[in-house]
């Protein structure tokens, strides 16, 4: 080997190549599948209502690049408007410029974090070539989630007997608004919880964000007998930090439990009684065995002269507000045992928390401020990702706009041999001739050929 003079391409160097050389071939590809469509549907047409205009080309950003093609468009004797019916077909509107996989990404990026311009850079490190600037990810992300609002699901209404519901808000920092800022209430809604490996999840996972200027209680009671079947035998639980309009809760369900989340209790009295360990150990068990008799015995026994100064008068209010909450430190199974309602699989509340934490993430990080569409846009993408579900980049709905006919098979379209292979099948390496002879890889695999 030594007698070589030419050096070899690095790992890096042959991954890129090969990848931008797959996104040539599949832009190749992709234009060859689109433009036979188009023509089966010139052939498989209702003739006596679509009149044939003209035949346009259009280019397209994907995940491999840009693809040009040409379709036809139409003129619809009936509806009398001009229209593609490739476009009709695929459920996509071609004057987006950008494949709707494509667009999901960006959003999904943009969801991730940390920024709109961050996601906008990512994008172009992947594919090698700038798709979209960050504002028109804004742009994107906030019309994909105000269609997805706009539709009414169909799905059957579910009938539960308990409903679990953590409740909190989630504060951000508004620009150019006479408010400095505003509070996003929200709700995570689910139906238990199942084991899934090792980990336990929520079942059936829905998220709620109040947008409209009714109360929160008002519009999040209209979002489940939307999507669940609901009556005065319902039992709804809610979880939640001891803010008053959490607590209003109690007076719109006929049978609510309201728990106080320990989370924030736990947090509290630690920084009350961090010092204190012995005393901090016995009320964090007593929180956890939701002993709330033990709980308040506990802290109403602590000498004030032991709570730091500083935090005298606070400790005074804290121990006030846990007095009105006594019966919201219970164990929520109980009072649903005693109903007659079979408790088991059913686990304590506190699941909200890590929740909002990637919400805040998002929203917070950084000291960004955002304009009152903004922040709920982005809070519903994220929460869309939480539930597993993607705002859809389709534009447009399928239509059936063709005669009865067998569906298309894409694989039939490629059965046709236009031309012969070429490259490693008929014993022939792409990188060994044209231009790319001179290119590192291909000097280096000339060397090899000696």
């Amino acid at each position: 080997m030594s007698k070589f003079t030419t050096e070899f391409p690095t790992m890096k160097e042959l991954e890129t190549l090969l990848f931008r050389t797959l996104q040539e071939q599949f832009a190749a590809g992709m234009a060859y599948i689109l433009e036979a469509l188009d023509e089966y549907l010139m052939h498989q047409r209702d003739h006596s209502r679509f009149r044939l205009k003209d035949q346009r080309e259009v280019q397209i950003d994907t995940l491999f690049g840009t693809v040009r093609f040409k379709r036809r468009l139409y003129q619809d004797r009936v509806k009398g408007q001009h229209v593609y019916l490739l476009d009709r077909m695929l459920a996509f509107d071609g004057r987006e410029k950008l494949s709707p996989f494509l667009e999901e990404i960006a959003i999904e990026f943009a969801s991730q974090g940390p920024s709109y311009r961050d996601s906008a850079k990512r994008l172009e490190a992947l594919l090698g070539y700038r798709v979209l600037s960050h504002e028109a990810i804004r742009d994107k992300l906030i019309t994909r989630v105000e269609q997805a609002s706009t539709i009414v699901s169909k799905a059957t209404r579910r009938s539960v007997r308990v409903l679990f519901v953590e409740v909190d808000g989630l504060y951000t920092s508004l620009q150019r608004q006479r408010q400095r800022g505003m509070e996003n209430r929200m709700a995570i809604v689910h139906e238990g919880w199942e084991q899934e490996g090792d980990r336990v999840r929520l079942r059936s996972k829905r998220h709620y964000l109040h947008t409209t200027k009714g109360e929160f209680w008002e519009g999040f009671g209209d979002f489940l007998v939307r999507h669940y079947d609901m009556d005065e035998n319902t039992w709804i639980v809610v979880n939640g930090d001891g803010a008053n309009w959490i607590g209003e809760c109690e007076s719109y369900f006929h049978r609510c439990i309201y728990t106080l989340d320990r989370f924030h209790v736990a947090r509290e009295l630690r920084r009350f009684l961090g010092q204190l360990p012995e005393t901090w150990q016995t009320v964090r068990q007593a929180l956890a065995a939701f002993e709330a008799d033990i709980l308040l015995a506990t802290v109403e026994s602590v000498p004030e002269e032991k709570i730091l100064e500083e935090h005298r008068n606070e400790w005074r209010k804290y121990v006030a507000y846990l007095r009105r909450h006594r019966r919201h430190l219970i164990d929520y199974r109980k009072v649903l045992g005693e109903a007659g309602i079979d408790t088991t699989g059913m686990r304590p509340m506190g699941s909200a928390e890590a929740q909002m934490r990637v919400m805040a993430k998002r929203t917070k990080r950084g000291g960004y401020s955002w304009s009152v569409r903004g922040v709920q846009a982005m809070l519903r993408a994220i929460m869309a990702r939480q539930e597993g579900s993607r705002l859809s980049g389709q534009a447009i709905a399928k239509k059936q706009v063709l005669q009865p006919n067998p569906m298309v098979r894409v694989k039939d379209l490629l059965r046709e041999v236009k031309e012969q292979a070429k490259g490693y099948i008929n014993g022939t390496i792409r990188l060994l001739h044209g231009s790319y002879q001179s290119s590192p890889t291909g000097l280096a695999l000339k060397a090899l050929r000696g």
